[in-house]
């Protein structure tokens, strides 16, 4: 979730961490702060708040350090205070630690170190990685060693970088089943959670896994097994990313580009998996794999909810039986994986702790196991048998627009292949479904041109306390993920149903001052939805009614109509996904949030 970022090469470091952390900023933005190695001494500054105020407190100072170590905190352990934030020190403030995880057995260690005569300063689990380091290199190791030795003395998960005046010029790292990656220029190396901090520097990295030791020094990268502390080599791979992709290019809010970018993804998934002329959908990632017997998902978040709809059409198209489950529950549910079972875990990073563990545990118990991912160098590519590579391009947003419409394509792709595979898709079906796909894009496009009807509608609710998305079949988790979108940025209580529940206990929740959203494509039930909208109305809740531009029963019904292009309502979760994503952004925009960082989410959770 934190973001950590380090650095030994030729430049002037304090710039170099402060861009690094300004990119990083979405996976914690609680407190920032450095260390670098200046004349010989360590130098700490560290300050609670957005990056802004540690870029405050280090301008006008001289800097010369060309080694140094920086952190965005997203809060675990410890209160949102200064002494709280990283780097933190050991007793002689000589060595300097960042750390991104949790570590399960601090309260015992930090208990044996105070018998021992330390101090700690902190709250937080991080000190105590200091403070061992210190007893190591006390002991006369050197910094290589000790930061080995310690890590050995660790249970949890943990991506964390050293430096230490006593050892110029290095910064050692150690990953255990959180995110950190190697940048290898030209002269200078870069260590980062993330991918967007290096591409101002370099496109060759290296991706760390459990249990690797890397040490940067101005002679290069050195790489070492936590295990016995042997040398070895990983190459470095090329990621083809911009760093533009990085930037707002004129946009107010990240969000609102990667919104805005969804026609482009939608081409870009479908680029070379899919045959306009005839239909048919050419997975090279299942070329060499029968067609499951049933089918395991596990993920979290709006992956969870891209999952639900992936359900619906592999069941309905391919006729697999599926079940999808929240990763985070997986483990504890004692779930049963029979003979001919493919498992997919969804997540747009790669590197969700509970998606990564669920994944494990599929595997372990028999499942062939597939990652779909936007992240090709992530630890769910390296684990799974499989991996289906979404095209979303860099999302900085944490609140996911655009790789949740990736994940839905790659849901679409599979399921027609599938079932083109195993016959329940014919060729007449083919062209029908192929007609459909093809003119998502396009269609997407136009309805990106509503922003002005979802701008209005956000002016006027922007000040409601609560919201009901309301959706029925395929569209049930489009209702989900349009509530989830108004609760994460927004922070206006929203919850999504099915329509024909509301009945059933939530209708007591309506009146004038509860918007309900109705997502109501044409489609088999569409008679349904419309009589769970009128049950609405009879109860004077303000109507958002998403359906065809043409349908004027649906426009007579509503408070406020939303005209979408025609679609099948098997594809109407790709179009009806943009409107609710646009109306969440422009709501919390009025409400003056900050819309790309919302409080308490960080965009990657690394931490269970």
């Amino acid at each position: 979730m934190c973001g950590i970022i380090g650095y030994v090469g030729p430049r002037k470091v304090v710039p170099v961490i402060i861009e690094g952390l300004r990119k990083l900023e979405y996976r914690g933005y609680d407190s920032a702060g450095m260390a670098i190695i200046e004349a010989g001494k360590l130098v700490v500054v560290k300050k609670r708040g957005k990056l802004r105020e540690l870029e405050e407190a280090v301008r006008g100072n001289a800097y010369e350090a060309t080694t140094g170590i920086g952190h965005t905190r997203w809060a675990t352990h410890g209160r949102v205070e200064d002494r709280n934030a990283h780097p933190h020190m050991d007793c002689k403030g000589e060595i300097a630690v960042i750390h991104n995880g949790i570590i399960e057995n601090y309260q015992t260690l930090r208990s044996d170190l105070i018998k021992k005569g330390h101090a700690f300063s902190s709250e937080t689990d991080t000190e105590v990685i200091a403070h061992l380091l210190e007893e190591q290199v006390d002991a006369g190791r050197d910094l290589l060693d000790a930061v080995r030795g310690t890590a050995h003395q660790l249970q949890g998960a943990y991506a964390f970088l050293v430096v230490a005046s006593r050892f110029p010029g290095r910064v050692i790292a150690v990953r255990n089943l959180s995110p950190l990656v190697l940048g290898v220029g030209d002269g200078e190396m870069i260590f980062s959670s993330d991918t967007p901090a290096l591409l101002d520097y370099t496109h060759r990295i290296v991706p760390l896994h459990d249990g690797d030791v890397v040490e940067i020094n101005d002679r290069g990268y050195f790489f070492y097994a936590l295990e016995d502390g042997h040398a070895f080599t990983r190459a470095p791979m090329i990621v083809q990313w911009s760093a533009a992709s990085a930037e707002k290019q004129g946009y107010k809010h990240f969000m609102l580009k990667e919104i805005y970018e969804q026609p482009v993804v939608i081409r870009d998934t479908l680029y070379g998996r899919f045959d306009v002329a005839t239909g048919r959908v050419d997975l090279k990632e299942f070329a060499d794999s029968p067609v499951p017997e049933r089918i395991s998902i596990v993920a979290a978040g709006t992956s969870y909810h891209a999952s639900r709809v992936g359900k619906y059409l592999l069941e309905q198209l391919a006729r697999i039986p599926t079940e999808v489950s929240f990763s985070s529950e997986y483990r504890y549910q004692q779930p049963i994986v029979q003979p001919g079972t493919l498992g997919i875990a969804v997540t747009q990073s790669g590197e969700t702790i509970d998606t990564l563990a669920a994944l494990r545990l599929q595997r372990q118990l028999g499942a062939r196991v597939v990652a779909i991912t936007n992240r090709p160098e992530s630890s769910a590519v390296r684990e799974s048998d499989v991996s289906f590579i979404t095209q979303a391009g860099i999302e900085i947003g944490v609140a996911a627009t655009k790789s949740f419409m990736a994940q839905l394509i790659a849901f679409y792709l599979m399921a027609i292949s599938f079932g083109q595979r195993k016959g329940t898709i014919d060729q007449e079906a083919s062209l029908r479904l192929g007609g459909e796909l093809a003119g998502l894009s396009q269609k997407c496009e136009q309805v990106l041109e509503y922003v002005g009807v979802m701008e209005a509608i956000a002016r006027k609710f922007y000040q409601v306390h609560d919201m009901i998305f309301v959706g029925r079949g395929v569209n049930y988790p489009i209702a989900l993920e349009g509530a989830l979108k108004m609760k994460e940025i927004s922070y206006i209580h929203a919850e999504g149903y099915a329509a024909g529940e509301l009945k059933h206990g939530p209708i007591a929740l309506l009146e004038q001052n509860v918007p309900v959203i109705g997502l109501l494509p044409r489609g088999p039930l569409y008679e349904k939805v419309y009589s769970n909208l009128q049950e609405s109305n009879a109860r004077e809740s303000p109507l958002v009614i998403l359906a065809e531009s043409t349908d004027a029963t649906a426009q007579g019904l509503a408070s406020d109509f939303i005209p979408m292009p025609i679609v099948g309502e098997l594809f109407s979760p790709v179009l009806y996904t943009v409107p609710l994503q646009l109306l969440a952004y422009y709501t919390a925009d009025r409400k003056g949030l900050d819309v790309d960082q919302p409080r308490n989410l960080a965009k990657s959770v690394t931490v269970e």
